[in-house]
């Protein structure tokens, strides 16, 4: 049993002040300046521990940003005794730095909902599908259960054990576990599980998922937007496969996000001590270009319902949509007059509308940009693809009225003569540009 205890009550000292811990047996607790706590361990003698802590050069560089402090909770030097605290410490805190290797340069601690929603990020755009969720599921905590599609042997399977394995690399608390791996010879399809506030995530392959496909609702978990099985989909399945029951004894389909978080605006940012709000990381800034230089990149061209979509992508692989594209889109005018226009502005502004703020801050700079296979250079802004697919996704900004009100709750039935605006916004609503690019690079 752990004892009751508040760490922000323990004694405790700056990491700089390590010199003045006490000469006792302790479980220490490594926290920042908001309380935060980054790492745990154990001491036999804690002030000599710190003398030559192997992390103290890794904890250094946090303290230059934010402050760090040790508490410390005085117990018996019985070795088992310290090491079971520790360890049942360790998986009621889950300190980042605990799940890192000393050697590894750690920047910044990524807190757990921001990992979480990063790593579902990723899986939604690999048309994965919220298959349902079990309050009830047996030993195991309440499960929200998530599919992604495999073709015999083929699958996205890589590009998930990429994706998650790179949300295992940063330090945080949230880690995914690859609890089973099908063999090589059939397709060494993975089986993910993390854990999130007493709710457990599984990832798993499904063949044929694309046959069920017709019919499927959207849905949110830990407000990402995903494909889900709708109620009497999974009433259907349970009816076919009678022992279905029995491994998912109270399945249901999703209706309420069973993970509910609430996004920041940049004014509770501002206000800095808001703790019901989620600060999603932004952006990775692309690098300046020196005055006269031009930023070489390749293009291709995808046609969704009729829309065409240009496409960019840089040296790092990462994809971008001009400027003018969703111009083009959204308004008709190809070539807007990016001062007369005043385009950055507007697309701060847009930007600054969506629900999260997932972009706050990001620079819209006009660059030139030049397309090596075509011969072709071109003054632009660039958009990251995600941002592009965001801000067509929520019309908020392209639509008023009964039009936004049917569009937003799933009412609108498409016509012929939707504009291309209309056309990408509901596509958009249940697919990706990602997988397109995917097939087109293949």
């Amino acid at each position: 049993m752990l004892p009751d205890i508040n760490i922000a009550d323990l004694p405790s000292v700056h990491l700089l002040d390590k010199n003045n811990l006490p000469n006792c047996a302790a479980i220490y607790f490594v926290s920042d300046s908001k309380g935060q706590i980054i790492y745990i361990g154990r001491a036999g003698n804690l002030v000599a521990r710190w003398r030559d802590h192997h992390r103290f050069i890794q904890l250094k560089r946090f303290n230059r940003k934010n402050p760090l402090s040790i508490s410390w909770l005085t117990c018996s030097n019985d070795i088992n005794t310290l090491s079971n605290l520790e360890n049942e410490f360790i998986k009621l805190y889950k300190p980042p730095l605990n799940w890192s290797k000393v050697v590894t340069p750690v920047r910044k601690i990524t807190p757990v909902e921001t990992a979480l929603q990063q790593s579902l990020q990723q899986l939604a755009k690999l048309n994965t599908v919220v298959f349902g969720f079990d309050p009830i599921a047996g030993e195991k905590p309440p499960t929200i259960y998530l599919e992604y599609p495999v073709y015999g042997r083929r699958g996205v399977s890589g590009s998930i054990r990429t994706a998650l394995r790179n949300i295992n690399k940063k330090a945080s608390s949230l880690k995914w576990k690859e609890y089973n791996t099908e063999p090589k010879s059939l397709g060494k399809f993975g089986y993910w599980e993390t854990e999130y506030n007493g709710i457990r995530i599984d990832l798993s392959p499904v063949e044929g998922l694309v046959n069920i496909m017709q019919g499927v609702t959207r849905r949110t978990v830990a407000g990402v937007e995903f494909i889900a099985l709708s109620a009497s989909q999974i009433e259907a399945i349970i009816k076919s496969a009678p022992n279905f029951k029995e491994d998912y004894p109270g399945l249901e389909a999703v209706e309420e996000d069973p993970i509910p978080m609430e996004f920041a605006s940049k004014s509770q940012l501002c206000n800095g001590n808001n703790k019901s709000v989620i600060e999603i990381e932004p952006w990775e800034e692309l690098e300046p270009m020196a005055e006269g230089e031009v930023r070489v990149m390749n293009r291709q061209f995808l046609h969704v319902d009729g829309v065409e979509v240009e496409i960019c992508t840089d040296d790092k692989g990462r994809y971008f949509v001009r400027h003018n594209v969703y111009w083009w889109i959204t308004q008709g005018n190809k070539n807007p007059n990016i001062e007369r226009d005043c385009v950055v502005d507007v697309l701060k502004r847009l930007v600054e509308g969506l629900p999260t703020i997932r972009w706050c801050g990001y620079r819209f700079r006009l660059e030139t940009i030049f397309f090596s296979e075509d011969d072709v250079e071109v003054r632009s802004i660039l958009l990251p693809l995600e941002m592009f697919e965001d801000l067509m996704k929520h019309p908020n900004s392209m639509f008023a009225g009964k039009l936004l009100q049917e569009i937003a709750s799933g009412e609108y039935k498409p016509k012929p003569e939707d504009s291309r605006c209309i056309k990408m916004c509901l596509w958009l609503k249940q697919n990706s540009l990602f997988p397109l690019l995917e097939t087109e690079n293949s």
